[in-house]
């Protein structure tokens, strides 16, 4: 049985002079290859599709899909949080080496929280291939992605009636707290928000629902506007060809932000002094402030001269 937890090359990722890497990461029930294909759940290694395109129109650019796990219901696979997912598919990209050269994610739908959660964790971990990783990171396109939550997760747990939902259904509901914290965390970071994006929704509906309206898809970060597209949840990542708006805009896009420098992340500031600790001998005390308290006795205190040496 395939492994679907992994990074799959499409194109050019064997070429170390490439100049960057693109990736594509799929959501909620999607499949590394089937959820950007026009034909949808393919079998054996048909490549007419957009992925496998912008190998052929940027043949100095690796095309990567990501595949994890992430289903609606228990009985149909495993899943896991989307923090623990995302410090999963930070150590899987970190072992392709991923954050050597500049890198752009394609997401759908629940895979844009991913990233945004795994960028958050590389910013936050400290491991310094990991935030390679972000400050390598140039440009997100964002398809039907629900910043603040969706309507599917309510609706899969209609239908599923007596069916027992996964932490990925729960966690994808509209208005959602930890969304909310992730979304306003997003717009507010200091390098985060300033990573370019490109936001698409959907306008028709999907078996008579609009899994993520426009309201939800709005990532809240200034100078960023969602676009429209006359397509719904799941043809928003399928385009039947490389004629259409979204495989030429993206392309565009993967050209104007690949290369371009954004603001370093700030390194902790490390110090090479070490701090003597003394004895105050002081026998008045040492005053804080104005002088209304007042410690009596020896006080261990710092200065600022080295060790004899």
């Amino acid at each position: 049985m395939e492994n679907l937890n992994d990074l799959f090359p499409i194109s050019g990722c064997n070429d170390l002079q490439r100049i960057g890497d693109v990736i594509f990461v799929h959501g909620l029930m999607g499949n590394y290859r089937d959820t950007w294909h026009p034909k949808g759940k393919v079998k054996g290694n048909d490549n007419d599709f957009w992925p496998a395109w912008l190998g052929r129109d940027l043949p100095n650019v690796g095309i990567w899909s990501l595949g994890y796990e992430v289903e609606p219901f228990a009985w149909k696979g495993n899943t896991m949080p989307l923090v623990d997912r995302a410090t999963n598919c930070l150590a899987l990209l970190d072992t392709y080496d991923i954050g050597d050269r500049p890198l752009i994610f394609i997401t759908h739908s629940m895979g844009g929280l991913l990233v945004k959660q795994m960028l958050r964790h590389a910013n936050d971990f400290g491991t310094p291939r990991w935030k390679a990783i972000a400050q390598q990171t140039k440009g997100i396109v964002f398809l039907s992605t629900p910043h603040s939550g969706a309507d599917l997760a309510n609706w899969i747990k209609y239908i599923g009636g007596l069916l027992r939902t996964t932490v990925s259904v729960d966690e994808l509901k509209a208005h959602d707290s930890r969304l909310r914290e992730l979304n306003l965390l997003y717009r507010n970071h200091e390098h985060l928000s300033q990573i370019p994006m490109e936001v698409y929704c959907e306008k028709y509906q999907t078996n008579g629902i609009l899994v993520v309206n426009e309201t939800s898809a709005d990532p809240g970060v200034r100078g960023v506007i969602p676009i429209p597209m006359d397509e719904n949840h799941i043809s928003i990542c399928r385009p039947e060809s490389d004629k259409k708006p979204i495989y030429i805009r993206v392309k565009r896009f993967i050209r104007d932000n690949l290369n371009t420098p954004l603001k370093a992340i700030p390194l902790e500031p490390k110090s090479n002094e070490l701090e003597k600790l003394t004895i105050d001998k002081r026998s008045g005390g040492v005053y804080f402030g104005t002088g209304s308290v007042q410690i009596k006795g020896d006080v261990i205190g710092g200065n600022q001269e080295k060790f004899d040496k």
